[in-house]
């Protein structure tokens, strides 16, 4: 009895071994695997980064999707914007209508690029007070010089107001370019008008310190209510715009290219809106510059628009 004793407790206790032994090879083997399923995941993760990094390099210089469907402004109506005959400057002068001019701030600090006195824009392709703020500083701007390259833009349907054609100011994805020997010019949309899942499209990022003079002098005690809205003008950093200058609903069912044609034309509706803002506008601009050009910033028009220029209190 004693010897089969012994031989059953050997068994038992070489099943226990061998159990054992099985129980280590499969902890092994299911360590293998959950090594092998982290390596992979790496793996994965890693390319899938890579793929990202690659993409990003090989569009770093192509146009961003918001830009693709952006039409240039074709050369006529540049031109007609660069080139608004100073007769039609003249015959427009300042409208009474313009009760939100710009307004100096006392000890601000001058905005310069290059060494020129730099025009900073901000606002957004749906607003349709940019939209009008845009016509009247681009015309002011093609009296210092010339804009190369605009492309065409429109405002959002409003309750009451019509979409209204304009021009948009992007810089960074639409390709807004101007040149000039006495200003220099930064300008930014920060959304197109296209809405998804509810919010515009973004577009522009304001950098630096273009930045940093938004975040200041849009806000109080620069402004009235809580700040930040657009459209926003800065004018060497020293004189401010914020909100339209014009009653915009007289842009309404027109094109960009109808629009631009007209400022020649001094008695058309458009004209009669676009001008005397561009005059005070052009009165900002000289203060900077140092009233150059003397033909323009010593012109009857400007100086009239100077008096629309208030000291912000």
């Amino acid at each position: 009895m004693s010897a089969k004793k012994n031989r059953a407790n050997n068994a038992k206790q070489a099943a226990r071994q061998r159990a054992a032994e099985i129980r280590a090879q499969q902890e092994a083997a299911e360590r293998k695997r959950r090594l092998l399923i982290a390596a992979v995941t790496s793996l994965v993760v890693l390319a899938i980064i890579g793929a990202i990094v690659a993409v990003a390099v090989l569009n770093k210089d192509k146009p961003s999707p918001a830009a693709a469907g952006a039409v240039k402004l074709d050369a006529a109506a540049l031109s007609s914007i660069n080139d608004v005959p100073a007769t039609a400057f003249a015959a427009a002068g300042v409208s009474d209508q313009i009760t939100n001019g710009p307004k100096r701030v006392k000890d601000a600090p001058a905005a310069t690029r290059e060494g020129k006195p730099q025009v900073l824009y901000v606002g957004a392709e749906y607003c349709p007070y940019c939209a009008g703020l845009r016509w009247s500083t681009a015309v002011a701007l093609g009296r210092f010089g010339q804009w190369t390259s605009l492309t065409e833009s429109k405002s959002i349907q409003e309750s009451g107001l019509d979409p209204l054609s304009t021009v948009s100011f992007s810089q960074q994805n639409h390709g807004a370019a101007y040149t000039s020997d006495t200003l220099a010019f930064n300008g930014y949309e920060t959304t197109t008008s296209e809405q998804r899942n509810g919010q515009y499209v973004k577009l522009d990022t304001l950098e630096g310190e273009d930045d940093v003079t938004f975040k200041k002098y849009d806000f109080p005690p620069y402004v009235q209510g809580s700040g930040g809205s657009i459209p926003f003008l800065s004018i060497g950093g020293k004189t401010f715009q914020s909100g339209g200058i014009f009653d915009v609903r007289v842009l309404e069912g027109k094109t960009t290219q109808q629009i631009a044609t007209a400022l020649k034309d001094p008695q058309d509706e458009t004209t009669k809106q676009i001008l005397p803002g561009a005059n005070v506008i052009t009165a900002a601009i000289c203060e900077q510059t140092g009233n150059k050009p003397a033909d323009v910033c010593s012109s009857a028009p400007v100086k009239a628009g100077a008096a629309k220029i208030q000291d912000h209190q």
